[in-house]
């Protein structure tokens, strides 16, 4: 029920080391670096006379440089970004970002090549589709030109001239030879008509009109459009295979490169702000203490006697001036597996002082305590543990992704199961396990019963009453293990007045002790007497003089005590009197729920029992009807009663048990890490 001692730790290295030393902790994960504050840090650089070097620059924009390549190629290939850095990669060096820029020389020479096939491909597949259209008309080949959105000219040209007016025309027009005496097809689109023109006439192009008695497009136009067509289409595709096979190739290099770069970049990001002179860095953290032997052998393995590790104690100060650190020692719990499960509620409500107690063995058992009683049923308990033990199991799916919470729905389930069993209740039903309840309580009670509990008054309703005041006195037992732990931290943080004389210290829980003792008397028929106002009058009175009452134990500790007037303190101290008793008697009737949910529990199961009965009636196909009945009612109950339960649970742990310890929140220990 602690959190793991911290220790913290001082190195001095030479910032040749850095790099190795900082990869070394990201991949331990035990170091949370404290980093000095900004305005002091850079005051103290501009005094030393510590600037950015012009290799430090050269470097940076270099792997600015890097990393735009590295983007670009793996957008051109599609590969995804690499979630995690790798952290066992080299950082980067000169052999590695000359295969970068050759392997980004390759990619974009191919993304242009391909391309620019591509828009070789799409116009060709543009005027075939044209010709196409009119390749059937009875009209002039000569004619189509008014008509069609393709511009198709056939004639000849200089064979010398045919490789500059291909490149003069780009994208813009399609050449195709139709023989090797310099007879060419030329096709464009409307648009592109112009430009076409402009540029044959360049060339020398001379126009053959085919014979008049020709109508549609020419035959062998139209072959010849579609064999460029086919052959363009195979060199688009030949690039795209190469494309793939490049990557196939490369994208394992890629990945090593991107995290290579990534990891640099992160590395330089943390050293930015360390302190620093012309030669070396301190680097200050935290280290759980059992990792420091450990990390302590391997870095002075790593560079021998070029490192100075120095090692405090949370409560130690480097200087005679230095505040006490303790309460920003960062926190880091650390359970077995089932506590673990249930780690989540108390994060989520704030991380525990360092020092003070851990409450989440605790909250282990109080869950599954309060759960079990509010949701008693053998089959539907069952059920819920079945549900845990399919998310310990899966692999992969969505019930995989809660893994962490398997256990905690597996104590739920079996608290269920052992709640159901008491109750007798299986899927709702409360009679199908009347013959193993009897054996049961004619052994252990040895007298054979129809259940051990019986939550529902039937004829007496006392039982009922005896169960609610059942579920107080766990309420009275969750207060007062947050006062007793309340009371521990404070005693630790040496705050020994608010231990003494607060609500939720010594005065209060004795007030509200001694509370609950004169009403369990006046229960049992005990007359209360002069005794009880002194046990009540002491504590109340330690409580409405609370303030002068902790000046004075400050004033012994040699503490400055706040000055606070007489009549603020009267005041304040009337006012913590009847708060006081608001508090205790809300948060222990607030466990009255406990008891109102498993009532509830108990009478939804009757309806949906009750239901399920009078659907069946005498026809044969009664009974599918109940069966219906039965399984979307339990579904309801698992589903949304679980769901309110665990709810309500969480809500008495955070108002009724929280509230008593946690005025004060600590920092999660976060340690250095390049795995994101």
């Amino acid at each position: 029920m602690s959190s793991v001692r911290m220790r913290r730790v001082e190195l001095l290295l030479l910032k040749s080391d850095i790099d190795a030393v900082l990869k070394y902790l990201g991949s331990q994960q035990c170091f949370q670096i404290i980093y000095p504050d900004e305005i002091e840090r850079i005051a103290h650089e501009k005094l030393a006379g510590i600037v950015e070097s012009d290799e430090e620059k050269a470097l940076a924009s270099r792997l600015d440089n890097a990393k735009s390549k590295l983007d670009f190629i793996g957008t051109f290939f599609g590969l995804p970004v690499p979630q995690n850095i790798i952290e066992d990669v080299h950082l980067p060096d000169e052999e590695m970002l000359s295969k970068l820029d050759i392997l980004y020389e390759r990619c974009a020479d191919l993304k242009t090549r391909i391309a620019e096939q591509e828009a070789k491909v799409d116009q060709l597949a543009e005027s075939l589709h044209e010709a196409k259209a009119f390749s059937g008309l009875s009209q002039p080949f000569d004619e189509l030109e008014k008509f069609s959105y393709v511009s198709i000219q056939i004639g000849h040209i200089a064979k010398e001239k045919l490789d500059a007016l291909e490149k003069a025309l780009g994208a813009r027009a399609v050449i195709i030879p139709l023989d090797n005496e310099g007879t060419i097809l030329a096709a464009a689109s409307r648009k592109g008509r112009f430009a076409l023109e402009t540029e044959l006439s360049k060339a020398g192009f001379e126009k053959k009109s085919p014979p008049k008695e020709v109508t549609g497009v020419p035959a062998e136009a139209m072959s010849a459009l579609e064999h460029a067509y086919q052959a363009e289409k195979l060199r688009l595709e030949n690039l795209l295979e190469e494309k793939k096979s490049l990557s196939e190739q490369y994208g394992s290099l890629w990945q090593l490169m991107v995290s290579s770069v990534r990891l640099k970049q992160a590395l330089i990001l943390v050293e930015t702000k360390l302190e620093q002179t012309e030669w070396t860095y301190r680097l200050s953290g935290w280290v759980p203490a059992d990792r420091i032997d450990r990390m302590a052998k391997d870095i002075i393995g790593m560079l021998g006697e070029r490192v100075s590790i120095r090692i405090f104690n949370p409560d130690e100060t480097k200087s005679s001036g230095e505040k006490d650190t303790s309460e920003e020692v960062p926190v880091l719990l650390k359970h077995n597996a089932f506590v673990s499960a249930f780690q989540g509620i108390v994060l989520s409500y704030g991380t525990p002082l360092y020092g003070d107690i851990d409450p989440t063995p605790l909250v282990a058992f109080f869950f599954t305590l309060l759960f079990a009683i509010m949701f008693g049923d053998l089959g539907q308990g069952l059920v819920i543990a079945g549900l845990g033990l399919a998310m310990l199991k899966m692999k992969k799916g969505f019930l995989a992704s809660y893994k962490r919470y398997a256990l905690a729905f597996i104590a739920a389930g079996v608290g269920s199961v052992v709640m159901g069993l008491l109750v007798g209740s299986f899927f709702a039903d409360d009679k199908v396990l009347v013959p193993l309840e009897r054996i049961l309580t004619g052994l252990i009670l040895g007298q054979p019963k129809d259940r051990f509990l019986q939550i529902m008054p039937q004829g007496n309703i006392n039982s009922m009453f005896y169960f609610f005041g059942f579920t107080v006195g766990i309420g009275v037992i969750i207060n007062s293990t947050g006062l007793v732990i309340n009371m521990i931290n404070l005693m630790r943080r040496k705050e020994y007045g608010d231990a003494l004389f607060t609500k939720t210290g010594l005065a209060g829980s004795l007030a509200f002790w001694w509370a609950i003792g004169m009403g369990v008397r006046v229960i049992l028929g005990a007359r209360l007497g002069w005794i009880d106002i002194v046990g009540l009058g002491i504590p109340l009175l330690a409580m409405f003089f609370a303030e002068p009452l902790k000046a004075l134990v400050d004033k012994g500790q040699g503490k400055k005590p706040e000055q606070v007037s007489l009549m603020d303190s009267l005041v304040g101290g009337a006012v913590e009197l009847i708060e006081t008793l608001s508090y205790y008697a809300s948060n222990t009737m607030s466990f009255l729920r406990v008891g109102a949910f498993a009532l509830a529990h108990a009478v939804l199961s009757f309806v949906v029992f009750t239901m399920a009965e009078l659907v069946r009636g005498k026809s044969s196909s009664g009974m599918a009807f109940q069966l219906i009945v039965y399984v979307i009612g339990n579904v309801i109950i698992i589903g949304l009663e679980g769901l309110i339960v665990t709810i309500q649970v969480i809500r008495l742990q955070y108002y009724e048990f929280f509230s008593k310890f946690f005025a004060r929140t600590g920092k999660t220990f976060k340690p250095v890490s390049f795995s994101e």
